[in-house]
């Protein structure tokens, strides 16, 4: 039978080995049988294991040794605890944690640690006549009623269980206040903290939606013991401040919440390189500059650049416009950003002297820089002319989980050049930290003094910004790649220090000076059958129209030769590999495997476009037709828009066009009441019963010059007022002002005057209206 001497020696071991413990070992899981001296007897929890005995030591000092919890999951153990807790308590906190102690272990024990040997246990504290969970009531009410506050079975079980786990030190967080997150059980806090990781992602909100959302987790987590774990809401609060987590950050922006919880944790390690190529940085940014795309229009920019680490050199720079497509998902056209064809660019371009461009300052080429540029002529003759950038061949590269990156192009290329690709851990910014501290730089130094600058955002923006003058393209990209030989190479960087004078700043190319004169110099010249080797490629079948690339036609003589053919190639029958380039789709390429070489092939509508055209020109121009109502496989029509844009871009943006004020109506409200209907129930004529109107026997000179009746001058004879009314003059020998005014009714009373029924009156004409003296009409 083991002892409790025993027992307690065993676990003194460092072992940490009781009685029932479940472990693994060896590969296997076991539970503690027996222990005995330094043997310990253990039984195979595993259905095809067997029981073992071995020493205490074999079995801790093991590769693979760990303590279980019920359920399988390894229990952290201390070998070694920190003693230096205790030297920092005071003298009433230290004997208040030794006084905790000493009760702890007559639960254990069944006598005081202090108590002369062969004492008996006290009433209730006696192991071999009481369980641990009665000796542990006895002691939390022998504590209460000794005056201790806050003392539960609960209590006294949770502090024993800290005592055997790590010994007096276990007792510091639960015997002495101030622990980071006070009386708070340690599951909530990793709860909580779980839930606000949770939230970085998610949009913004307030510190009570965090504290819902806690209740649901503690629910979850401890359905059993959720009414003792949950705190109130006034100690949640109290316990973010604990934890230094601000309620106002809950409500930051998405990217800025995602940039504080993924930034570098002190202390900080630089990242060192010491060859050249050792390390190269990739990435994209916004450049935060307008400039004119291919159309004529204003349009975005996105830079991708490489930095190496040891020199601190931009050894490759390309802008790119940035517009969103149209269209569903799977079948947008016309949108554009960096892809993995400009990122292979760039890799090209880091390989070859950046050439100089007429009207640059002669401070950004080479020859008058602090590059060993004799030394680099002789080793590469390309470099006569060329500007102030050193060529730099990377052998790792360092890139984040963008598309670009992770495509099989930008793969395939930087294996054949013999690159290694070290993808970054996802949004850690740290893995990068160079590139991104470059993307500032260029901002502050290069993009703030170019017409079309557009600040980081909208609400930096200033008004009508693409209203006024920009860059088109090309022409930026020539002001960044003068920027970059003149200003970036040449100016003194923080993180270069001179390897002879520490103190001393210097600046990319007299470090790469420094080091190429250490390793020398090999270039790696590509020619122009090489280079399509990092175009993209198609696998196509030759027909007799040729290829069809993009909704594009190529065709030629020689292409023709390969019509039908089989390529040769397991799995790949009659296609062949079509090379083509995005930023010059005139030509495509057929590789000829077999004969090692390439065979050419032109647009089959080249000669409507008759200019230099783009991929994103041709999908620019491709969409426009889709929006007129026509196809994207009529190439003529396309091609005859794509003539059409550039044109456009050559006599530069549509002046502004004015447009007509709109009513502001506000929302729709219906207020218009229907109105009755005059002709309502009333039947339709009967043509039958229709008279005919009198026709006019006149010809059209003579009713021209017909006019109204007018008032005949006064005769010297007055008529009585009894006498009939005269009788109109004949239509021949009526005279009057010669004009058509009046009614057809009155047209046809000249004619055919109307005959008086007997009863009726005649009324006065308007000059026969008298006025009697009282002022009555008569």
């Amino acid at each position: 039978m083991t002892t409790p001497a025993t027992q307690a020696s065993s676990e003194q071991s460092g072992a940490g080995l009781r009685l029932g413990s479940r472990l693994r070992w060896q590969g296997g899981t076991y539970q503690v049988l027996a222990l005995q001296g330094t043997e310990v007897q253990l039984g195979c929890l595993d259905a095809e294991g067997q029981d073992a005995r071995a020493l205490v030591s074999a079995v801790a000092d093991a590769a693979d040794y760990a303590l279980l919890d019920d359920d399988g999951h390894g229990i952290e153990t201390e070998r070694v605890a920190d003693s230096s807790g205790l030297s920092l308590l005071s003298a009433d906190e230290l004997q208040r944690v030794r006084q905790w102690e000493r009760h702890l272990r007559e639960i254990d024990d069944g006598v005081l640690p202090d108590a002369e040997e062969g004492t008996a246990p006290r009433p209730g504290y006696d192991p071999g006549r009481f369980t641990v969970r009665e000796r542990i009531a006895a002691k939390a009410a022998e504590l209460k009623a000794l005056g201790f506050r806050h003392v539960s079975v609960r209590t006294v079980e949770r502090r024993r269980g800290a005592y055997r786990e790590h010994g007096v030190f276990g007792l510091l967080r639960e015997v002495l206040p101030g622990s980071p997150w006070g009386r708070t059980d340690e599951r909530v806090v990793k709860l909580l903290l779980a839930e606000v990781a949770a939230l970085q992602a998610e949009s913004d909100g307030d510190g009570s939606r965090l504290f819902d959302r806690l209740q649901s987790a503690v629910e979850r987590a401890h359905p059993d013991e959720y009414d003792r774990l949950m705190i109130s809401r006034a100690t949640f609060y109290r316990l973010l401040e604990r934890l230094g987590i601000r309620v106002e950050s809950l409500r930051w922006p998405t990217k800025r919440r995602l940039d504080e919880a993924n930034g570098a944790v002190s202390p900080f390690t630089p990242t060192i390189a010491l060859r050249l190529g050792e390390q190269v940085q990739i990435d994209s940014t916004g450049l935060d500059v307008l400039a004119l795309g291919d159309d004529g229009r204003p349009v975005q920019v996105e830079l991708t650049a490489a930095i190496d680490v040891a020199t601190r050199t931009i050894i490759g720079a390309m802008i790119v416009p940035k517009t969103p497509g149209r269209g569903p998902r799977g079948r947008r056209v016309g949108g554009r950003a960096t892809r993995s064809f400009d990122a292979v660019l760039m890799i090209a371009q880091a390989l070859a002297p950046m050439p100089a461009r007429p009207g640059w300052s002669l401070r950004a080429l080479a020859e008058h820089s602090e590059m060993p540029y004799a030394d680099l002529v002789a080793c590469d003759p390309r470099m006569a002319g060329a500007a102030a950038r050193p060529v730099i061949r990377p052998r790792t590269v360092v890139v984040d989980h963008g598309k670009i990156f992770n495509s099989e192009h930008f793969d395939d290329v930087c294996r054949m050049l013999r690159i290694d690709v070290q993808p970054a851990r996802e949004r850690t910014a740290t893995d990068k930290a160079i590139i991104e501290s470059t993307f500032n730089a260029i901002k502050r130094r290069f993009s703030q003094y170019v017409v079309g600058y557009t600040g980081s955002d909208l609400a930096r923006r200033g008004k009508h910004v693409e209203d006024g003058p920009l860059w088109s393209l090309n022409e930026l990209q020539d002001l960044l790649d003068e920027w970059i030989a003149l200003d970036w190479q040449q100016k003194p960087h923080s993180g270069l220090r001179s390897p002879f004078l520490p103190g001393l700043k210097v600046s990319p190319n007299r470090m790469y000076a420094t080091l190429v004169a250490a390793e020398g110099h090999t270039p790696l010249p590509l020619t122009p059958r090489e280079n399509r080797k990092l175009l993209p490629f198609k696998r196509l079948r030759v027909t007799d129209k040729g290829v069809t690339i993009d909704n594009r036609t190529y065709n030629s003589e020689a292409l023709q030769e390969y019509k039908n053919r089989h390529s040769g190639l397991p799995g790949q029958g009659k296609r062949w590999q079509i090379r083509y380039s995005p930023y010059a789709p005139r030509f495509v390429w057929l590789w000829d495997h077999r004969e090692k070489d390439w065979v050419e092939a032109e647009f089959t509508h080249q000669r409507l476009i008759g200019d230099a055209w783009t991929q994103w020109t041709w999908e620019q121009a491709t969409l426009a037709v889709l929006e007129d109502g026509g196809s994207k496989e009529d190439q003529r029509r396309i091609a005859r828009e794509v003539s059409a844009l550039r044109e456009r871009a050559r006599r530069g943006p549509d002046p502004q066009q004015p447009r007509p004020p709109r009513l502001f109506t506000g929302p729709a409200l219906d207020l218009d009441v229907p109105a009755a209907d005059p002709y309502e129930g009333v039947p339709d004529p009967d043509p039958a019963t229709v008279v005919r109107a009198p026709a006019l026997p006149l010809d059209n000179a003579q009713l021209l010059s017909i006019g109204p009746p007018t008032t005949p001058p006064p005769s010297e004879e007055t008529p009585d007022d009894d006498s009939d009314e005269p009788e109109p003059a004949p239509l021949g020998e009526w005279t009057g002002s010669r004009s058509l005014h009046g009614s057809a009714a009155d047209l046809f009373a000249l004619i055919h005057p109307r005959t008086p029924a007997p009863n009726e009156t005649p009324q006065p004409h308007d000059g026969d209206i008298e006025t009697t003296e009282d002022g009555h009409t008569a």
